[in-house]
């Protein structure tokens, strides 16, 4: 059975096959009513004119003859293009429980203003005119405050202006559809907002689909909204095109003041795009406006990307107490190697100057290692392999840390022949180490994660048949797609695979290695590079000037050799930092 919707669609479609239909069905009526008409009439009450037809036709009942006349003239009224009627049960229990926790609320000057969805652990896609108070074209000044509550209940500040922004049309200000697309080119009611820190890594974000869905009609619709500020839960409904306009799409589900902004899925619970706001007046009135993904997310890729994997850090958890001083090439590599697809399948991190028994880089690392990990929104678990206390069994030991992490790892049994009493003891590690390596990626696979083995430098000495394990297991993990490596310390140590000076140097194909970050020391140079990101991301401004005197005082009086300074002066750099990262924050606003 044909809907009303089906034939405003018709209408939109095919209008000269439509407008003959309909003047066919009002025989004997005098002068019959055309699109034309209708056209007009939908330009005065700002509506769309097939609607406005359909409506006529109800209210003469000839809705019934103007569909037949439709089939006689050859065009199918398809339903079946409709949405399906069959949930998968399995994905829409998923969605709905990430779906509670990356949606929030936007608040401009401390008023709530509209919806939000978390794209990453410290970004909020949301509507443009949400975060504005003056309309396109207009300088606010000064700029409002704009934060973002989350699903845990607790506000964030937002940067202001956003890191990306598109306005929305002139008439869409004012609450008007868009006629045609000229009216809103390279214009999507668009914001990225970041927030002061990655204060969501702990809740989750909605994943960008690798394949964009395209801008279709009769789709399937969830949108994630707060409808006059209340939480209606999940509205579901269908999509539709608008006449003349392809840069926004129409949907049937109710709304209200506050759901502009909320992040719609489609039937496979991919982030289809932005509700918007209300198609029109008049009879489009009970119909939402929405602006498709595929129109704006090239301009935001980057920026998720970066949001999620960053190849540079100055802090770690928002807390000035934890920067982050020279281990840009940690950082990078971490991000290279957390792809899907890449040769880097970990990171050793070796001392340059073992003998002095400064193991400051190496603990800090898994500190790292552990906050950008976090940001990925739990696709990557972090394991750690201490080696503190000899293990009369290195491989059961990890088996053991793995399952209690979440992975349940069943290994195969031994073929057979390369059994401890039966093999030598090279033959036999690699023989466990590799049965091992292929249950962890299985069970990884299995769960749509990748697991992370962080291995310390050990605290006493290796026995020999632990370093047979590790050796063995370093080999055998390399080799699977679900495993990745950061080896700390060990610098003695022979292990298998290439080792990468960085990650470009992995560029081109070849056998998959580690990338081997060198720790012990830092310059003046990582101290600007530090300095220069808090500025940036604190107050959005750069004083290359301030920044280089903040630097010479916080060194003041430490020894360097070489233009190298120690470790151990790290504490006491930090704590002279603190004064102007206090000034900055001020200055940014932050409070």
């Amino acid at each position: 059975m044909w809907t009303e919707e089906d034939l405003i669609e018709i209408i939109h479609r095919f209008p000269a096959v439509a407008d003959e239909a309909l003047q066919a069905v009002q025989q004997g009526e005098g002068t019959p009513l055309t699109l034309d008409a209708f056209e007009a009439a939908a330009a005065v009450l700002q509506t769309d004119a097939a609607e406005l037809c359909i409506g006529q036709l109800v209210a003469k009942g000839l809705l019934d003859g103007f569909a037949q006349a439709l089939r006689a003239r050859g065009l199918e009224i398809d339903t079946t293009a409709a949405v399906s009627d069959r949930i998968n049960f399995e994905g829409m229990s998923d969605f709905l429980e990430r779906a509670k926790t990356f949606r929030c609320r936007v608040e401009v000057d401390d008023t709530f203003r509209g919806s939000g969805c978390l794209v990453g652990p410290g970004l909020v896609l949301t509507a443009w005119h949400v975060v504005r108070v003056q309309g396109p074209g207009i300088v606010q000044n000064p700029e409002p405050k704009v934060s973002v509550t989350l699903a845990d209940g607790s506000t964030h500040q937002a940067a202001v202006p956003p890191s990306y922004a598109s306005p929305c049309g002139d008439d869409e200000w004012r609450s008007l559809s868009p006629r045609s697309d000229a009216d809103v080119l390279d214009r999507h009611d668009v914001a990225l907002l970041a927030l002061r820190t990655p204060a969501a890594r702990h809740l989750g974000f909605a994943r960008i689909p690798a394949v964009v869905p395209p801008a279709a009609s009769r789709s399937k619709l969830y949108l994630l909204d707060f409808p006059m500020g209340q939480d209606k839960q999940l509205g579901e409904g269908t999509t539709w095109k608008i006449r003349s306009v392809s840069a926004r799409l129409r949907h049937d589900i109710k709304t209200g003041s506050g759901s502009s902004g909320g992040a719609c899925f489609n039937s496979s619970y991919e982030l289809f795009g932005l509700h918007q706001g209300g198609h029109g007046k008049g009879r489009n009135g009970k119909y939402g406006r929405l602006v498709p993904l595929s129109l704006f997310i090239d301009d935001l890729a980057a920026l998720i990307t970066t949001d999620i994997a960053p190849t540079g850090l100055w802090h770690l958890d928002g807390q000035s107490s934890q920067l982050v001083i020279g281990r840009d090439l940690f950082v990078s590599a971490v991000a290279e190697a957390g792809k899907e697809t890449t040769r880097v399948r970990g990171i050793r991190v070796k001392r340059r100057n073992v003998a002095g028994g400064d193991e400051t880089g190496l603990g800090f690392s898994h500190r790292m290692l552990n906050e950008l990990l976090l940001r990925r929104g739990g696709e990557h678990l972090l394991v750690r392999i201490p080696l503190d206390e000899p293990v009369a069994d290195l491989i059961s030991d990890i088996s053991q840390r793995i399952q209690a992490a979440g992975v349940a790892a069943t290994l195969v049994p031994s073929p057979g022949g390369v059994d401890p009493a039966q093999a030598a003891p090279e033959a036999a590690a690699r023989d466990q180490a590799s049965r091992l390596a292929a249950a962890v990626n299985e069970a990884a696979a299995e769960l749509g994660r990748t697991v992370w083995l962080f291995v310390d430098t050990p605290s006493v000495p290796l026995p020999e048949p632990a370093r047979l394990h590790l050796e063995g297991l370093v080999a055998a993990c390399l080799a699977q797609p679900r495993i990745r490596l950061v080896i700390a310390g060990l610098e003695t140590m022979p292990l298998a695979g290439l080792e990468f000076s960085a990650p470009e140097a992995a560029a081109v194909d070849g056998p998959p290695g580690m990338v081997v970050d060198y720790v012990g020391g830092f310059t003046r140079d990582d101290l600007l590079n530090c300095l220069t990101r808090a500025a940036e991301e604190l107050s959005g401004e750069v004083d290359a000037g301030g920044i280089g005197d903040q630097a010479d005082l916080a060194l003041l009086g430490l020894d360097d050799f070489n233009g190298v300074y120690g470790d151990p002066d790290l504490s006491t750099v930090v704590a002279r930092l603190q004064p102007y990262l206090t000034l900055l924050r001020r200055r940014g606003g932050i409070a």
